[in-house]
């Protein structure tokens, strides 16, 4: 998990100037970027890299619910987290019902760590991690491990390489690949259409070629390389 951590941008929305600081400096060991603000004045928009966000419930011009109800609507997978001295048993239903995770305050800063990696647990446990890439084999989409953006594949790209994928570390024939992907009907036709499809995948995720290795006489595998 704390390799995942290190990945990740977290978003603090907290007007104490004692609390932000300390969680700026706290959250960096812990995280790839921190991000502090103090009151409601951010677009939006600008928040589209935020993996988590950690807001307080009274700030200025605004309320830490409202602002999750925002960032719900817009990005509605990602998490939120209260971190806040409203700790009455309404406040908690309202955070929890909005949000995903309630901690009031005080609180214990390792505590909080343990809380976000156990609500990241279970949204990260199908993300595999390959050389420059990271795999969701979920939703089948693969993601620069950098920064966290998208890698587009076409239909037939993901098709290839989410085969290549769940066959991992195993040798698979030219006939095996084209018959999944483009059916058995096409053997011929999809010869070259495999090497074209191969090496577009090669330059989107593999430029050092080395996960998609070619078996000269037989087909490809696609390598898990040890890190």
């Amino acid at each position: 998990m704390e390799d995942i951590l290190k990945k990740l941008t977290i978003f603090v929305l907290e007007d104490d100037p004692t609390i932000s600081k300390f969680l700026h400096v706290f959250l960096s060991d812990y995280f790839k970027k921190v991000m502090v603000k103090t009151d409601n004045r951010f677009s939006y928009s600008d928040l589209c890299d935020i993996d988590v966000f950690l807001l307080d419930i009274e700030i200025p011009f605004d309320n830490g619910y409202e602002v999750c109800k925002r960032i719900k609507t817009l990005y509605p997978q990602k998490p939120v987290i209260f971190l806040t001295a409203h700790s009455q048993i309404e406040d908690k239903i309202k955070g929890l019902e909005l949000g995903d995770e309630f901690i009031p305050k005080p609180f214990e800063p390792l505590e909080l760590i343990a809380r976000i990696k156990n609500l990241l647990k279970d949204r990260y446990k199908h993300h595999f991690y390959l050389k420059s890439v990271v795999v969701d084999e979920q939703i089948h989409k693969i993601f620069d491990r950098e920064t966290r953006t998208e890698i587009p594949l076409s239909k037939t790209e993901s098709k290839l390489f989410f085969y290549l994928f769940e066959n991992i570390d195993i040798s698979l024939s030219r006939e095996q690949i084209i018959n999944h992907v483009w059916g058995e009907s096409d053997q011929t036709n999809q010869a070259n259409s495999l090497n074209v499809y191969i090496n577009s995948l090669r330059n989107k995720i593999d430029h050092e070629d080395e996960l998609i290795q070619t078996i000269y006489g037989y087909g490809y595998k696609l390598s898990a390389p040890k890190e």
